[in-house]
């Protein structure tokens, strides 16, 4: 599998997160390519700052294909579709945002999620786009809550560990106030710190939304070389 990563934002920093994370989990043979934005925001938190992302992907993905790069799969690095319809059609590939590839992951592990992230405003925005996914993946299944924690906090800012730390902490939360029993750990900046075991009384399972790009990817390789 040929892999192409869009980052449809401008930040280096997030492309290179992408890039350690998913160059964990390939296997023989899988090659990586993250591409990141070469205009727009640094920041995407907002239905504006989608509409910018999406077309800066878009861009991206057709500066890619002019230099006849090869890659079979596309996943968009952002917790949210900022038109990834739109991107396969134009790359002629199968694509997945990081949203669209956790809500299938998470509808095999359970029905009711939970999402942790980062940046308050995504608590208004994530339900009626993990309503909008679940259609458009057909699978069954519910956001039950969001839990966010702010990147900018003195307390954790540039310090992955302290983020790790407050991420498995709003995963217990969710486990065990909010009664999920499936917990997405959605963002590209947040690829790789979500907790490796089960949490809360139950022990309820924990994806890491990168992660599972990757996964549904693969699917995607296999189904589409099927004849």
């Amino acid at each position: 599998m040929r892999l192409l990563v869009l980052n449809p934002n401008t930040s280096r920093a997030v492309s290179d997160r992408l890039r350690t994370v998913l160059s964990s989990g390939l296997t023989s043979g899988e090659q990586l390519r993250v591409d990141t934005a070469a205009s727009g925001l640094p920041y995407i938190g907002d239905v504006a700052a989608m509409a910018v992302g999406a077309q800066a992907a878009r861009a991206r993905l057709r500066d890619v294909m002019a230099e006849d790069h090869r890659f079979d799969v596309v996943v968009l690095g952002c917790f949210a579709d900022l038109d990834t319809t739109g991107l396969q059609a134009l790359a002629g590939r199968p694509a997945v945002s990081l949203l669209g590839a956790s809500v299938r992951m998470a509808a095999r592990a359970g029905q009711r999620w939970s999402a942790v992230t980062a940046g308050a405003g995504w608590r208004t925005l994530l339900p009626d786009m993990f309503a909008t996914a679940i259609q458009a993946q057909a699978v069954r299944g519910s956001l039950v809550s969001v839990r966010t924690f702010e990147t900018q906090d003195p307390a954790i800012a540039g310090d992955p560990p302290r983020m790790q730390a407050e991420i498995g902490r709003l995963a217990q939360l969710c486990a065990d106030e909010d009664h999920a029993d499936v917990i997405i750990v959605g963002g590209a900046g947040l690829g790789g710190l979500a907790p490796t075991a089960p949490v809360g009384r139950n022990g309820i399972t924990v994806l890491d939304s990168v992660m599972c790009g990757l996964h549904i990817a693969r699917e995607l390789m296999v189904r589409g070389s099927q004849p």
